[in-house]
């Protein structure tokens, strides 16, 4: 973090003086702990997920759901061995897997507690939860520490990148980061009782008048493999939504929704997860809440 290249802007900041373009610095801090029901199903089965928030972000998306934390770092400081003692709470709590949303600016002191963790004993799988815009470098940071990936697929060009999060290169290091994670870690494996175990799910949130392009995103990923498990999202809340584009201040329609659920049908995705069109009155977190999805417990 000393001369900061973690995440694709590359922005070389000496993190120990200042913050990097993620707005952080070299410390740590964590929005939330909780025990999530809120993900896909195979990462919940059981008490439900692990799930630990990291605040900063090195993408600027404009509808931000999680904006408390990733843009105005309503969280708290955390040691590496604090981290670690986190992991463990949540695998006592029953947690299926630990599930470390946005960690990738704070990848050298998250692998050091991964590794405490597992030497007192740790034995769930680890989950990077990401926004997909992330460097083949840093990944491979990442291989043997984390067994399952979940994954944003946001944009289909570069594009509508640049437009809504603020960055030249999101479909081209996306397209990157998500083929290197397939080519390393391979489809979803699920136990007996259906929890997973390793592999890759890659989501896609539909966004009003299909801005994302969601079209060339699926059809990159069935060109990539059909195993992969795909994950559209209806729940996209215009309530967050802090720039000037009109149709970004509306709700997405069903037949929006529909047509790209269709599209994944018809291409032959092995495995879709798919959400009603309630979701966006259901995933709106408030971090400064005991339960800050509603259902879940915050440990931390």
């Amino acid at each position: 973090m000393r001369d900061c290249t973690l995440c694709p802007r590359q922005c070389g900041i000496d993190r120990s003086k200042g913050v990097g373009a993620c707005r952080v610095g070299e410390e740590i801090l964590v929005g939330a702990v909780v025990v999530h029901r809120g993900e896909e199903p195979p990462l919940v089965t059981g008490s439900g997920s692990g799930a630990i928030f990291f605040c900063g972000c090195p993408l600027r998306c404009s509808y931000c759901q999680n904006k408390q934390i990733s843009r105005f770092l309503k969280g708290r400081p955390i040691t590496p061995d604090r981290l670690a003692d986190a992991m463990l709470k949540l695998e006592d709590a029953g947690c299926t897997n630990i599930n470390l949303v946005s960690p990738t600016h704070y990848t050298p002191s998250v692998l050091a507690a991964i590794e405490s963790a597992r030497i007192l004993g740790l034995n769930i799988p680890i989950l990077m939860n990401s926004s997909g815009y992330e460097s083949r470098e840093c990944l491979e940071r990442w291989k043997g520490n984390a067994q399952i990936y979940l994954m944003d697929l946001k944009y289909g060009d570069n594009a509508i990148g640049k437009t809504l999060s603020g960055v030249d290169d999101y479909w081209d290091m996306a397209r990157q980061a998500i083929t290197y994670i397939w080519e390393t870690t391979g489809p979803l494996e699920l136990d007996c009782e259906g929890k997973a175990i390793c592999g890759l799910i890659v989501r896609h949130l539909v966004l009003p008048s299909m801005l994302s392009n969601p079209f060339s995103v699926i059809e990159f990923l069935a060109e990539l493999s059909l195993e992969i498990p795909l994950s559209i999202m209806s729940q996209y809340n215009p309530q967050y939504y802090i720039g000037n584009i009109e149709e970004m201040k509306r709700h997405i329609t069903p037949d929006e929704y529909q047509v790209v659920i269709e599209r994944a049908f018809t291409l032959g995705f092995e495995t879709i997860y798919a959400q009603d069109m309630e979701a966006p009155s259901l995933y709106n977190p408030d971090f400064d809440s005991p339960r800050p999805f509603d259902d879940v417990l915050k440990l931390f």
